[in-house]
């Protein structure tokens, strides 16, 4: 937009770039809502509700796998193959942190893998960023070699 009176270009004031800021920035409260969606979601194996809390450019990082999932649809589908491993998975939240705009979740889970009928305790940091009320980029930090 350009003002009439100077004809530059308007600029937005400090105020208003300051209050878009705070507006996309979670309360605590904000943090703690999703927080509670995440584990609940995924204690009772919610697929369809853990899905609604991602943005649709979800970047999803297995870290020690080196992998990174971009997009909903390609992350709803790494979840089904995640599925399709297990004959059951009991989630236990052992830490829960929220701060900024970020939630940190550190898990415990004890799996049956389908192949071979292994039972394994499966430790997990889960940490995602939160941006829009969204999930949009998370990060996944546990050893693999247990699953494998």
């Amino acid at each position: 937009m350009i003002n009439k009176r100077t004809g530059k270009k308007k600029t937005a004031s400090a105020s208003k770039v300051a209050s878009r800021a705070k507006a996309a920035t979670p309360t605590l409260a904000d943090l703690r809502r999703i927080a509670r969606a995440i584990v609940t979601s995924t204690s009772v194996d919610d697929e369809k509700r853990m899905m609604s809390l991602y943005a649709d450019g979800i970047e999803s990082e297995e870290v020690p796998r080196n992998e990174i999932t971009r997009g909903i649809e390609k992350l709803r589908r790494k979840s089904a193959e995640w599925s399709a491993h297990l004959s059951s998975a009991e989630w236990i939240v052992r830490n829960l942190w929220c701060d900024g705009q970020t939630v940190v979740i550190e898990w415990e889970a004890h799996l049956s893998l389908k192949r071979g009928g292994r039972k394994v305790r499966h430790r997990e940091v889960a940490i995602h960023e939160i941006r829009n009320g969204k999930i949009a980029r998370e990060r996944h930090y546990y050893d693999p070699a247990p699953l494998g």
